[in-house]
């Protein structure tokens, strides 16, 4: 692929569509505050850190803190009351205590442990930059390219959210890291590639971009758009790593989903969009090609005690891509 930045196919609705739905799940304009369901996500990352087995225990230290005395405060006002309470708890548990939330809380430990072994092969593969793509509370700046010589790292996000997020960067970290950036965008009006232009991303350099729990809230224009971005903007052997549910899943969803949907839907972040069946022929036609496509259920015995299971182990899976 060439190494010059191409205006992306699309742009102006899909483009906008991603962002706006970006916005709804990451930090509501009234609030200025994190949605329950980020922090929600935060919180099960930081009671999987917390489990005594290396083998099991997930990487992101920061979770806990990101979340914070606030984050607690808010998942309470938002009806969250039993992760609060399963976050004082050791890890087993925790998840033992969650009732009808241990399966997503399971299945984001088991995406989170997967998608930190994704970043960092790349990175000892030769990546030299890593995008995180609606960003939020993602640690991962913070835990991977800090640690790596001469890695950049890109967050990508609302402005507002972003100034949230380098706030709690600031009281957790003393300071901004010199080797993370900081891409704010007014997503109505910007082009993905043109912002990351904007702030230095240097498309002959080979990148790790992680799009993790946002394509099942957005549309399939929206979709089909940050995948020709990453193909059209990234050099060659760049990869991208994104989860998300199947379009049967989403039309005649099993009762683990319903529950969830429902939740979600109350709090006006619905599911909308899952993948066809064959992962490999949908991301060809958007010039990139399958590396893997797994499921959460087949990760489960990597990364959960011997024997555990959950709901939703069939339904969400984690895909890597090149750029080839």
């Amino acid at each position: 692929m060439p190494a010059t930045t191409k205006a992306c196919t699309l742009r102006p609705l899909a483009l906008s569509a991603i962002f706006a739905a970006l916005a709804a799940i990451v930090l509501p304009a009234q609030s200025g505050q994190p949605s329950a369901t980020a922090l929600e996500v935060t919180a099960y990352r930081a009671i999987g850190a917390k489990h005594p087995d290396p083998a099991i225990r997930n990487l992101d230290t920061l979770a806990d803190r990101f979340l914070g005395d606030d984050g607690r405060k808010l998942l309470g006002e938002t009806g969250s009351d039993v992760v609060v309470a399963a976050l004082r708890l050791p890890t087993e548990e925790a998840w033992s205590t969650l009732g009808t939330r241990r399966s997503i809380a399971l299945a984001i430990h088991v995406r989170t442990r997967y998608i930190d072994t994704v970043v960092e092969e790349a990175l000892l593969a030769g990546a030299s930059q890593m995008v995180i793509l609606g960003a939020g509370l993602d640690s991962r700046a913070y835990r991977f390219a800090r640690v790596e010589s001469g890695v950049r790292a890109f967050e990508l996000d609302l402005p507002q959210t972003q100034q949230y997020k380098k706030r709690r960067v600031i009281e957790l970290l003393g300071s901004l890291p010199g080797n993370v950036t900081y891409v704010p965008i007014d997503f109505a009006r910007q082009d993905l590639a043109e912002a990351l232009k904007r702030g230095g991303y240097d498309s002959g350099k080979k990148t790790i971009f992680v799009w993790e729990g946002v394509t099942m809230y957005i549309p399939e224009a929206a979709v089909d758009a940050t995948l020709r971005c990453v193909a059209t903007n990234a050099s060659r052997g760049s990869e991208l790593v994104f989860d998300g549910f199947s379009e049967d899943h989403i039309r005649n969803p099993p009762p683990a989903i319903k529950e969830l949907r429902a939740r979600l839907a109350a709090a006006g972040e619905p599911f909308v969009f899952g993948f066809p069946d064959d992962r490999g022929a949908f991301v060809a036609k958007r010039g990139l090609a399958l590396l893997s496509d797994i499921s959460i259920g087949d990760l489960a015995p990597r990364y959960l005690p011997k024997g555990d299971s959950f709901a939703l182990s069939g339904v969400n899976r984690i895909t890597k891509v090149a750029v080839p």
